[in-house]
């Protein structure tokens, strides 16, 4: 991707972060809400310099008084930059640092993604998710059970906005992946990758990313994003995704 085609899709990216939830107010204030509402994702914002501490004080009193735990996501690109000093003030955690990568589906190699060997399938029934949530646990990551409800009711009220793919090993579920297709985005977005740690380096991660690749292209989408940890983006930037910005989340927990 070259500087104008990066440029334009940043501006498509947030073009995404102002669909993906509810407006509010007049910083352009974007919350996105878990299914159940326990949680609240604040994934864009853009309020003037005089305005942060308030709007930062404002959000997280309504997740007080809410009872849900609040994640604020900043990205390198935003026009606001003093946001995550003030974030931390007002006591939210600052988790790892992410990196925001972008492919052109067109240009994705299938042949660096290739799932020839390895056992994929994707989910289209909630019952199915309790292999999700198995890989979830076995890698230690929280509310695995709470994660799997969620995603089983999105699949079943928005079937066309999400789907799960998992890789298997001889029966065993060893990783998998999600992959959003918001509607009217470029965009196939993907999210929850994650694998066993007894089937790491075997491939199970790359199968999956090209099976949502395959998907993504079928469902006529230009362009993969996705937010990388340190562990994936290596793998990801050797295989033709680039750097376009950075992202880190912010995490206030009422109880706190």
């Amino acid at each position: 991707m070259n500087e104008a085609d990066k440029t334009e899709a940043l501006a498509e990216l947030d073009a995404l972060r102002r669909a993906s939830g509810v407006a509010v107010g007049h910083a352009g204030l974007v919350r996105e809400y878990s299914v159940d509402g326990s949680e609240c994702r604040i994934v864009f914002a853009d309020p003037a310099d005089g305005e942060v501490v308030e709007l930062v004080r404002g959000e997280r009193e309504l997740a007080r008084s809410g009872g849900y735990t609040l994640e604020w996501k900043i990205y390198g690109h935003d026009r606001q930059q003093g946001l995550a000093t003030v974030l931390e003030a007002a006591g939210f955690e600052p988790d790892e640092e992410e990196q925001v990568l972008m492919l052109p589906v067109a240009e994705a190699s299938s042949a660096l993604f290739d799932t020839s060997g390895y056992e994929v399938r994707q989910v289209t029934d909630g019952a199915e998710l309790d292999d999700y949530a198995e890989i979830s646990r076995q890698i230690g990551r929280r509310n695995a059970d709470d994660e799997r409800r969620q995603l089983a009711r999105l699949l079943e009220e928005q079937p066309d906005a999400m789907s799960v793919h998992i890789a298997y090993d001889q029966g065993e579920p060893v990783s998998c992946g999600r992959v959003h297709f918001q509607a009217g985005s470029p965009f196939a977005e993907l999210a929850g990758a994650r694998t066993k740690t007894t089937h790491r380096r075997q491939g199970f991660f790359t199968a999956v990313v090209g099976s949502r690749l395959r998907q993504a292209r079928e469902r006529g989408r230009g362009l993969l994003v996705t937010d990388a940890l340190p562990t994936s983006a290596p793998i990801l930037r050797k295989r033709g995704f680039e750097v376009v910005t950075f992202t880190r989340p912010y995490i206030f927990e009422p109880d706190n």
